[in-house]
């Protein structure tokens, strides 16, 4: 009997907790500026690229951390593997320093996503991201999934999946 009911009150707990992060994700999900296709980004070294035209033919994983974000640190390596795995990855360093700072911290652990650095926040503010970590998924240009705040590398792999299954 006790059995049961700590099985209940846990399904119970797990979906509550289910949509309690949904609803946060709701609430603070990001908005794609309007001029993103007429705006280049710039990695740490220094190459152009349109977020839109990457993510046309799969989708692109947009991380936006931070090297002080307490979460960004059991985020992080679990978007660096799905850089390893061959998954499109560009990651928005937010007030993390200069880019020397923010090539120093990606060198001592050893992440290499692609990474541009936005020292004051500039590009957060224009996608109105507030908490880090962010993560939003663009597919064939558009969002297609955000979420906020700690992931693991299962619930990423399956928010991929489910972005380029319903597209």
């Amino acid at each position: 009997m006790k059995f049961t009911a700590l099985l209940k009150n846990s399904v119970s707990l797990l979906f509550t907790f289910i949509i309690v992060s949904h609803l946060l994700d709701v609430i603070r999900q990001p908005e794609i500026p309007p001029e993103i296709s007429k705006t280049a980004l710039y990695d740490l070294q220094g190459n152009g690229f349109f977020l839109p035209q990457i993510a046309q033919d799969k989708p692109v994983l947009v991380y936006f951390w931070g090297t002080w974000c307490g979460y960004c640190r059991y985020t992080s390596p679990a978007i660096n593997d799905l850089a390893k795995e061959g998954y499109s990855v560009v990651s928005i360093a937010l007030r993390s320093g200069d880019e020397k700072e923010v090539e120093d911290y990606l060198t001592q652990h050893n992440y290499r996503f692609t990474t541009v650095n936005d020292p004051q926040g500039i590009i957060a503010q224009k996608w109105q991201v507030n908490v880090t970590p962010t993560i939003i998924i663009l597919n064939k240009g558009k969002m297609s999934l955000a979420t906020t705040g700690w992931t693991s590398y299962w619930g990423l792999k399956v928010r991929l999946f489910f972005s380029e299954f319903l597209s």
